[in-house]
């Protein structure tokens, strides 16, 4: 293999061989001191063909980490996934580059010898809604049969099984995305693969064995009537691959639906779910299958910006009582009563666990504090939760600087929305506000977000661009979650997008005005990223004729669906052949005319792939059009994050809101 960048590398299981990924290709070095490279795939093209990395589509929406290798436990297979995007539509966007000057700044190379010609421009395969998708092959490959140095006299890899796993019967015929793989136990026998059907409404679990490694139906979901399936994490097997754990949409009440925890049993064909109620499970952290205890991670009934740790016993066939689930640290007076003074100002938690490796031994879980206060993380017995060691706490290192800054007071509520559904709503006071100052008119600031699933309003510590804008220039800083975040329903955004969740934010918006009289009125502003800039503007262009918002920023906003990414907006809205009424509805060009002039400042990276370009110059053309007057600002070479330019994309809407919401920096 060449001096080239790595894609991916791991080991190759426990062994200490590494598996490399170069130019989209697998290679094999036996020993991380040897010289030569075994080459085990030559179908790889950049940008085209993928083996063992995802293509953009699958790094973006279906995958959780960048890599589609997973090597056995005993290093003598490897399972890999190919993707060939030949047939996914290739987006083009201009890449103008850098070069150090004779000053050591960065010049245009517009400026450089090559006068006169013009910047290139890069692709990425992007695949939109009715278009052809990624084609995904899963592989499984012998490697205990490779020669010493993996070649024949031709110079081809030499390798006498290497076999394509195919869907289970009951998806022939489909379009499907792979959602994840693994391998059951450590014999390398046996594989476990999740597909999901295209329009992400039946997900199947397979199995495949030795040695012919067919793959069979085990475990299928099917999402709940206007409802999609959201890609979950791998499930979690029992050693003896009889039984496993996996997150699902669970009905509780008459209309809502939550994340939770199944038991699948396959010998005797029962599934039985293991937590339960009004709050989701966000992640399951590890199953003591000696012990029958399952331990997770999840939100609090009408807390959903808290995260706690739980533990539930496992339906253990000797065992058939029923058990509740134990939050460990919703009341540390309870179980964590002799470290309760340590977690005594933290609501949100995250946790490591590791399971006892035999019956005669401990186990341990590391409980992390993530806020509302600062940090801090301590390592603790399974079996009596006690803590043993402060792995460390920041409250030392920092609690003296921040009790020096003046930073904003935080509130959280509910406030009521249509259907019975509760807004989660999160204040950041200023400084100088004071619950006595009645006559108080203090400038607003709504950070929108909006995208099903995602979550604004959490207790974790946070210093930010929000907590900034409320201490440095007297905003009341606002964040909340409506209707289609996590945990608040997302039927109401099914098939139809723009619709329900920017509703919200004016029924919020008209709330908090009625009730806190300390909120000016007449300086109300807006802003979002990337969905939440699409809210934004949608918002700007959905008002009655009083304007409550008197200005919005939209950062990489998507304007059009047809020319979002398929996986994603296929699973909300739905192919357009079967819903072009709801694209139409959804499409931000159309509202363009109803934003007022001067109340827009649009913000696109060129080289953004998440929400390409072509949806702020689309955006930009219907309001040009449209006679309506706002800023626009692109930058080039910055891709969604807007990395390399974010002190200046945060100064200049500081400036932008400073001129339209009258700030008066302290």
């Amino acid at each position: 293999m060449q001096q080239t960048r790595l894609q991916h590398a791991t080991w190759l299981g426990n062994t200490s061989s590494l598996l490399m990924i170069c130019e989209n290709d697998i290679y094999l070095r036996t020993a991380p001191a040897a010289t030569e490279d075994i080459r085990l795939t030559d179908t790889g093209v950049p940008g085209v063909i993928y083996n063992g990395v995802p293509d953009w589509l699958y790094q973006e929406e279906v995958l959780p980490k960048p890599q589609a290798t997973w090597p056995s436990q005993d290093g003598t297979h490897i399972l890999y996934a190919t993707f060939n995007d030949t047939r996914v539509t290739a987006l083009q966007f201009p890449w103008f580059g850098t070069q150090l000057g004779q000053d050591g700044a960065s010049s245009s190379p517009l400026g450089s010898p090559r006068r006169g010609s013009f910047p290139p421009s890069r692709s990425v395969r992007y695949p939109t809604p009715g278009s052809p998708n990624p084609e995904v092959e899963l592989w499984i490959m012998e490697l205990s049969s490779l020669n010493a140095t993996g070649y024949n006299a031709t110079g081809n890899v030499t390798w006498p099984s290497k076999l394509k796993l195919k869907p289970p019967p009951s998806l022939d015929g489909l379009d499907c995305y792979l959602i994840s793989a693994g391998w059951i136990g450590g014999d390398a026998s046996q594989i476990a693969v999740v597909w999901m059907t295209r329009m992400q409404n039946l997900s199947v679990v397979s199995a495949c064995h030795a040695p012919t490694w067919e793959c069979e139906e085990t475990h299928s979901e099917r999402a709940p009537e206007g409802l999609w399936l959201d890609a979950q994490p791998h499930p979690l097997f029992a050693p003896d691959g009889d039984s496993f754990l996996l997150l699902a949409t669970v009905q509780e009440g008459d209309k809502e639906h939550f994340t939770h925890i199944k038991h699948v049993t396959l010998t005797q064909q029962r599934i039985a779910v293991l937590s339960h109620g009004r709050y989701e499970v966000s992640e399951i952290l590890a199953w003591d299958t000696k012990a029958h205890l399952v331990y997770y991670l999840g939100t609090r009934e009408r807390r959903p910006g808290q995260r706690h740790l739980y533990v539930v016993r496992d339906p253990a066939a000797d065992d058939p009582r029923h058990f509740e689930p134990l939050c460990v640290t919703c009341d540390l007076g309870k179980v964590l009563w002799s470290s309760r003074f340590y977690y005594t100002n933290c609501t949100h938690f995250g946790a490591s666990v590791s399971p006892p490796v035999a019956n005669d031994t401990q186990g341990y879980y590391v409980l992390y504090c993530e806020g509302p206060g600062l940090p801090l993380a301590a390592v603790h017995t399974m079996s009596t939760h006690k803590m043993l060691r402060v792995l460390y706490d920041t409250r030392t290192q920092r609690a003296d600087k921040l009790s020096e800054l003046a930073l904003p007071t935080r509130r959280n509520f509910e406030v009521p929305l249509p259907q019975g559904w509760r807004a989660q709503v999160q204040l950041l006071l200023p400084p100088s506000w004071r619950e006595e100052l009645r006559d108080a008119a203090f400038p607003v600031l709504v950070e929108v977000n909006g995208r099903p699933g995602s979550e604004a309003v959490t207790d974790k510590f946070r210093i930010d661009w929000g907590t900034y804008m409320s201490s440095h220039n007297d905003v009341v800083y606002v964040r909340l979650d409506v209707r289609g975040a996590r945990g608040h329903g997302k039927k109401d955004l099914f098939r139809r997008i723009g619709g329900v969740e920017v509703q919200d934010q004016l029924t919020v918006l008209k709330h908090l005005l009625e009730k806190h009289k300390y909120l000016d009125i007449s300086r109300i502003g807006v802003w979002g990223w990337g969905y939440g800039g699409y809210v934004t503007a949608m918002v700007l262009g959905s008002q009655s004729s009083n304007n409550a918002f008197k200005c919005g920023i939209a950062v990489n906003p998507i304007a059009d669906w047809m020319y979002y990414n398929s996986a994603f907006t296929e699973r909300v809205l739905g192919a357009p052949a079967e819903n072009y009424k709801g694209y139409v509805e959804a499409d931000l060009t159309q509202r363009a005319r109803l934003v007022p002039s001067h109340s827009l400042y649009l913000l696109h990276g060129l080289a953004d792939l998440t929400a390409p370009y072509t949806h702020g110059v689309a955006f930009a053309k219907a309001l040009s059009e449209a006679g309506v007057i706002f800023r626009y600002q692109s930058y080039a070479d910055e891709d969604h994050a807007l990395a390399g330019v974010l002190e200046h994309a945060y100064r200049s809407m500081e400036d932008f809101l400073a001129e339209c919401l009258a700030l008066d920096a302290s």
